[in-house]
């Protein structure tokens, strides 16, 4: 029978990587502990872990069930407290995520600093992370609802397209390339050494893509998944990168770096407020997505965002590389 302690167990197994960790978070006998994984196995007819002899191992449908487990303790975790909260909007907790080296991440603070002055009682878990992880996060309801690179498809996911977000080059200071009519080719980039984040961040086959339109193939020398780190290879001198304006946003003045528009085309990438389409919108959730559309609508008519125009219109969507 699939029950949601058996569910807790085989969460709490996964999450911690050993049957020994698990069975003392769980303040139960190991052998017990393995029982219950044993009859959720027979329940389901298929085998969920693999035991090693240091840790477990997930299975294909281990993952499958993983997430559904996540999403239906996510699901009643939020039916008590929504049944506790009824009728009042500014009560509840959300998670959100903001995609990582943009404008979306320059939200974290505008963001909790609004709900901490209109809706103190509601509380908010923030986090940055690349927008395919955020995606996920959504689908298995560990979040509530993100900003993230693209407009979709995801299936489970349903996103609102906010604002598009030009690309730069982020150079070393001393970087000798000079654009032309405000912008720098980016066939004159065909010989530098790149360093970019991996092909889990939305924004490196976006970048791949522009610079085989402009006939090379960008020479990557690194891939470096931190923002801080990215920026410290690039004040070392040791290669370029592509990013949004805004990733240099909390750095003094420009940081030591060089900032060039590149072209002839503009490099964007449409940025989405994204929810689950099959997990019920809270009344706290809608609170947090109006404050975002709030603090969006405000940036963009004063300008603070470099790089930044609003939100992409239908044309663009169906366009739009997904």
């Amino acid at each position: 029978m699939l029950g949601p302690r058996k569910l807790d167990y085989f969460v709490t197994v996964v999450d911690s990587g050993s049957f020994s960790k698990a069975a003392r978070e769980l303040r139960m006998a190991q052998p017990t502990l393995s029982q219950q994984i044993a009859s959720l196995e027979s329940d389901l007819g298929r085998s969920l872990l693999v035991r090693g002899a240091r840790a477990v191992m997930v299975t294909e449908a281990g993952r499958v069930l993983y997430r559904h487990a996540q999403l239906l303790r996510r699901q009643m975790r939020q039916a008590v407290e929504d049944i506790h909260n009824a009728g009042e909007s500014g009560v509840g907790g959300v998670s959100l995520g903001l995609a990582t080296c943009g404008a979306a991440a320059t939200l974290a603070l505008p963001v909790l600093a609004r709900m901490l002055d209109h809706h103190p009682e509601l509380r908010l878990q923030i986090s940055d992370n690349f927008a395919g992880v955020l995606s996920e996060w959504i689908m298995s309801g560990r979040i509530d609802l993100a900003m993230v690179y693209g407009i979709g498809p995801v299936h489970g996911v349903r996103f609102e397209p906010l604002f598009h977000e030009e690309l730069f080059l982020i150079a070393p200071r001393d970087f000798p390339c000079v654009p032309r009519d405000g912008r720098l080719s980016l066939q004159a980039l065909r010989d530098e050494p790149f360093i970019l984040p991996s092909a889990v961040h939305f924004l490196r086959p976006l970048i791949e893509r522009a610079c085989l339109a402009q006939g090379f193939r960008p020479r990557v020398v690194a891939e470096v998944d931190s923002l801080s780190g990215l920026l410290e290879t690039l004040r070392h001198g040791l290669g370029v990168t592509i990013l949004p304006r805004a990733a240099l946003e909390h750095e003094t003045g420009s940081g030591g770096f060089s900032i060039l528009a590149l072209g002839p085309d503009r490099i964007e990438v449409p940025v989405s407020l994204c929810v689950s389409d099959h997990v019920p919108i809270t009344p706290a959730i809608e609170t947090v997505a109006r404050v975002i559309r709030t603090l969006v609508r405000e940036k963009l008519e004063v300008g603070v965002w470099h790089g930044v125009r609003p939100r992409v219109d239908p044309a663009y969507a169906r366009a739009a590389p997904a």
